[in-house]
């Protein structure tokens, strides 16, 4: 009688554990595209041609770096770290914008941790902010 009783407590357990579903937290990448607004806080006007989406589910970003697609993978320790493995993008030349798309790939590669505050996203190496976006 003891085994049936925690047989049907350990099923009960189980469905209602699994029957809580995950959302989007208030320290989530994942959702909007998150528009760039500022490389090391310089504020840059991108015009939707600069932003982030981040795919939790396959721990990928993808977006757009003024002229270029960018594509990377990304890794989470802990609640506010993050850092971005094998970063690729197109190889187009855009007149004007290659000196800022430069600098966002390259804070890119140095990001540690992040921040949402206010709907907005804050990449950070160690000490300083690097990149500013908006949702």
């Amino acid at each position: 009688m003891k085994t049936t009783i925690l047989i049907i407590f350990a099923a009960i357990t189980f469905v209602s554990c699994n029957a809580i579903k995950p959302q989007n937290s208030p320290l989530s990448l994942d959702g909007p595209e998150w528009q760039l607004t500022a490389i090391e806080h310089k504020p840059v006007v991108a015009n939707g041609r600069a932003y982030l989406k981040f795919d939790g589910k396959d721990l990928e970003v993808k977006g757009k770096a003024f002229c270029n697609s960018i594509t990377a993978d990304y890794e989470r320790m802990g609640d506010k770290q993050v850092t971005f493995q094998e970063i690729t993008s197109t190889k187009m030349f855009c007149d004007g914008v290659m000196n800022l798309e430069e600098q966002m790939v390259s804070n890119l590669r140095r990001v540690k941790k992040f921040e949402i505050r206010n709907g907005m996203l804050y990449l950070s190496d160690s000490d300083n902010v690097l990149l500013t976006f908006k949702k």
